[in-house]
């Protein structure tokens, strides 16, 4: 296994690393022609939605220097496109994979990358996988932001408000994506899959959290009570000053947001870990961790 990456990050002394930027394609050609995958996954993305257009080139332009890698010296390698649930907004219910409205300049960036990827890669194999909100061990910033909210009793609900979201622990959204490797690639060749759990509603996936590391369910608040903290964010935020919610915030606290996940369930199957287990599994990281 080779990992490319900007950074090097793994201990796994199994996995390979070499430290390549995706903008840079001799360097990602010679990583391929030394190396010769058999599958390829293309996880690399900038991913903060806040961020200006001009910052997601890895997104579009990176997707097309694997791909044309993947042509040159791997043609018979499935690659799987990871893109995000974002491509697609709350509200919208598409009508194929292909019918998309992103959700912020991110969800755009993916969105260009898919619409890219289904109009040049008809000659190799590809499959693109939309993760949802992917949560457990190891997460980079809900150890200081949501959990670390939901365990000083910080974080709050609106009272009456209790929206249907998709989340997917790391193990299950693994288990999936492995199961894409396994499959033949004429069972998966230009498929769209969302990986990870069955929507649930937030309240249950937050209250279980919220239980786990304070003892108690989330606090619930009036609407407007709410709405007014979010004002004031959008306030701090333009005087560039740190709230923990805003308008944006707001929005996507109280809307539904399923996707659907029947094709997945069908194909890869569930993951082996329940909400409760692997809530427990967080929680026994953020204590050795020393966030909780």
């Amino acid at each position: 296994m080779l990992n490319v990456d900007r950074r090097l990050t793994s201990n796994d002394a199994r996995v390979q690393e070499q430290p390549v930027d995706l903008l840079d394609r001799p360097a990602l050609q010679k990583a391929f022609s030394e190396f010769a995958p058999t599958a390829v996954l293309n996880l690399a993305a900038e991913t903060d939605i806040e961020r200006s257009p001009a910052a997601f080139k890895v997104n579009t332009l990176g997707l097309e220097h694997v791909a044309a890698c993947v042509q040159q010296f791997a043609p018979s390698a499935k690659l799987i496109h990871f893109s995000t649930q974002l491509v697609v907004q709350p509200g919208h219910k598409p009508k194929a994979d292909d019918d998309l409205m992103p959700y912020t300049v991110y969800g755009e960036s993916k969105a260009e990358a898919e619409r890219w990827l289904r109009g040049n890669g008809q000659d190799f194999d590809w499959t693109i996988v939309r993760p949802t909100t992917v949560w457990g061990p190891g997460h980079p910033t809900f150890s200081r932001s949501i959990w670390r909210y939901l365990r000083k009793r910080y974080y709050m609900l609106p009272a009456g408000a209790d929206p249907i979201r998709s989340y997917g622990y790391v193990d299950n959204v693994v288990f999936q994506t492995m199961r894409l490797l396994e499959l033949p690639a004429e069972n998966t060749r230009h498929m769209t899959y969302y990986v990870g759990d069955e929507p649930v509603r937030s309240s249950q996936w937050l209250d279980a959290f919220s239980v786990a590391l304070s003892g108690k369910p989330v606090r619930r608040i009036p609407f407007a009570l709410l709405r007014g903290l979010a004002l004031a964010g959008e306030g701090a935020k333009k005087l560039k000053l740190p709230s923990p919610i805003n308008l944006g915030r707001l929005y996507r606290m109280t809307s539904d947001y399923p996707v659907p996940m029947e094709r997945t369930f069908r194909d890869l199957g569930r993951g082996p870990v329940s909400l409760m287990e692997g809530v427990n599994r967080t929680k026994a990281w953020l204590e050795s961790d020393g966030a909780a």
